[in-house]
């Protein structure tokens, strides 16, 4: 059986999260058609690198990335850095001839993205970003339906992405809230997965958007020490401005008329994660909500009056990838799931030389939106999806 070596850069939660759906993959899914090996793993500094991939399983560290683009050993380099740093590495990837699996949003700002799809294609190489939420099995369901006309011709979104990971002023600082390494806030860190769930059930580009974003906590005690996004990381007495944004309300056109609004939070006290979406089309609609999270709900406007309503459907093994995991319908899939299903998408595009999906020009798209999405609430105004320049 053949091997695909990792090279992971960044070891925070992300980077954990895919290290473990590496050593999933061979248990949920028989190591095939190859098996990951966690090779090496690269972070800030030698401490934390030889910490986590020892508690990762990782052969080897580094404290410099480029060590792992220099190393010809590497098939697929894997990055879970804070976003200002997604360019470089992919880029230094790509120019060395590995795919790249690289978490969302691409990079800050659509021109950079679409640079990045455009050298991939060029190179020849997979890539995969981490829109793992699409990767649910009822999602795969969701799409076809819309595809096969079940609900007619779709023409209202209602989205949502609601949480409050953020929510207490005393969690501390992090890159999240500095717009030099995130790019935006909510708009770019939740938007993204608002956006990739129209795309994925929709053909539509979308066209124009208004938004508003808005900064609810102005700022937040610097952090003890260094590390990723921690809501118990301690603090010190030092406060630090935050200039991203925590919430955003957008609504949006697309080119096939479909017209929608979406609303994202880090800060909505008590609601830990209430994501989910309403497509509404000419004979139907179909509906999901997080906290059922291997159900969809659908809707079709046929039989008889008084018995019509929305029929809740429970994921089973009739899908493969849930069938990996469960012999038997109903048992909740999450999170982590849905993580290792992307990486087998991901090893079988590279494996078998094909596309994987998402791709960066998928996420490059979605990033194009959410510019335009920052230039709406800057100039306060409808701004065109093609006004942002690439």
């Amino acid at each position: 059986m053949s091997e695909l070596k990792i090279g992971l850069v960044g070891a925070g939660w992300m980077g954990k999260t895919h290290a473990m759906s590496y050593r999933a993959q061979s248990l949920a899914f028989g190591g095939k058609p190859a098996t990951p090996v966690l090779e090496v793993l690269a972070d800030v500094n030698d401490e934390i690198a030889s910490r986590a991939a020892r508690e990762f399983g990782f052969n080897r560290h580094t404290a410099d990335w480029r060590e792992i683009i220099d190393d010809p050993t590497i098939d697929i380099v894997d990055v879970n850095t804070p976003n200002d740093l997604h360019f470089d590495i992919a880029m230094a990837a790509v120019a060395a001839g590995k795919h790249v699996y690289c978490e969302k949003p691409l990079t800050n700002d659509a021109k950079t993205a679409f640079t990045m799809a455009e050298a991939a294609e060029k190179a020849g190489v997979v890539t995969m970003v981490g829109f793992n939420y699409i990767k649910n099995p009822v999602q795969s369901l969701a799409r076809r339906l819309v595809a096969d006309g079940e609900i007619g011709e779709p023409n209202y979104y209602r989205g949502s992405f609601s949480a409050d990971f953020l929510g207490r002023p005393d969690i501390p600082f992090s890159w999240r809230n500095d717009k030099a390494k995130a790019g935006s806030g909510v708009i770019g860190d939740i938007g993204a997965h608002c956006f990739a769930y129209l795309n994925h059930l929709v053909d539509q580009p979308v066209e124009e958007v208004v938004c508003d974003l808005k900064i609810v906590i102005p700022e937040r005690p610097a952090p003890a020490e260094h590390g990723g996004f921690s809501q118990d990381a301690g603090a010190t007495g030092q406060m630090v401005q935050v200039d991203t944004d925590d919430v955003a309300t957008v609504m949006f056109k697309t080119a096939g008329g479909l017209t929608g609004h979406m609303e994202m939070s880090r800060v909505s006290l008590g609601k830990r994660m209430d994501v989910g979406y309403e497509l509404t089309g000419t004979e139907g609609g179909v509906r999901y909500f997080y906290d059922n999270i291997n159900s969809l709900q659908v809707y079709k406007e046929d039989g008889a009056q008084d018995t019509r309503g929305f029929k809740h459907v429970v994921m089973g093994p009739t899908d493969p990838r849930y069938a990996a995991f469960y012999p038997v319908p109903g048992i909740g899939a999450g999170y982590n799931d849905f993580k290792v299903m992307e990486v087998q998408d991901l090893i079988e595009a590279v494996a078998g030389g094909k596309p994987a999906y998402p791709d960066f020009r998928f996420a490059a798209e979605i990033q194009r939106v959410i510019d335009a999405c920052i230039l709406s609430d800057a100039e306060r105004r409808w701004a065109r999806v093609d006004e942002i320049a690439i």
